[in-house]
C-alpha cells in the first residue's frame, strides 16, 4: 500500500517515483563508520593522553609519555644501569632524529645557493667602494 505523497510502507520512507527519501528521514543516521587505526597510531594516541600527576605538592596534568619519560630519568638518576642507559640511548636517538630535521631544513637549493652567492659578491663590492672612498668632486 502506498499513501498519497507516494511514500510506503514496503520501501520504507523512499518515495518510489522519484527515489527520494521523505523530509526530514536521515537515510544514514549512524554517518560513515570511522577509520581503524593503526597500531602506531593507537599507542601514539594512549600515550598523549593527559593524566593528574602532584609535583612539589601541586597537582597537574602531563602526557603518560612525559610521566614515564620522568621515571625513567629519575630512576637513572637514583643508580639504576639499565634505566640510565634507557634515558642515554632515547636522549642518543631524539638528538639524531632532530639534527636530521634541522640539516634538511638547512639546506639551500642550487638557485638559493646561486641566488646567495651572487648577493655576496654584490654586498662584496659595496663594501669595497666604501673602503676606497667616493670620488672627489672637486677634480684638483
Amino acid at each position: 500500500m502506498t499513501s498519497d505523497n507516494g511514500f510506503g510502507e514496503d520501501d520504507g520512507p523512499r518515495d518510489r517515483r522519484t527515489g527520494r527519501f521523505a523530509p526530514g528521514h536521515c537515510p544514514n543516521a549512524t554517518g560513515r563508520p570511522r577509520k581503524a587505526r593503526t597500531v602506531s597510531a593507537t599507542i601514539a594516541h594512549a600515550l598523549n593522553e593527559a593524566i593528574p600527576v602532584i609535583e612539589n605538592g601541586r597537582r597537574r596534568r602531563i602526557s603518560k609519555l612525559q610521566a614515564a619519560a620522568k621515571q625513567v630519568a629519575n630512576k637513572g638518576a637514583a643508580g639504576d644501569l639499565r634505566a640510565t642507559k634507557m634515558a642515554f640511548d632515547l636522549a642518543e636517538k631524539a638528538e639524531q632524529q632532530q639534527a636530521a630535521t634541522q640539516s634538511s631544513n638547512d639546506r639551500l637549493s642550487a638557485s638559493d645557493e646561486d641566488i646567495v652567492e651572487r648577493l655576496m659578491g654584490r654586498l662584496r663590492l659595496i663594501i669595497k667602494e666604501e673602503e676606497i672612498g667616493p670620488p672627489d668632486a672637486s677634480g684638483a
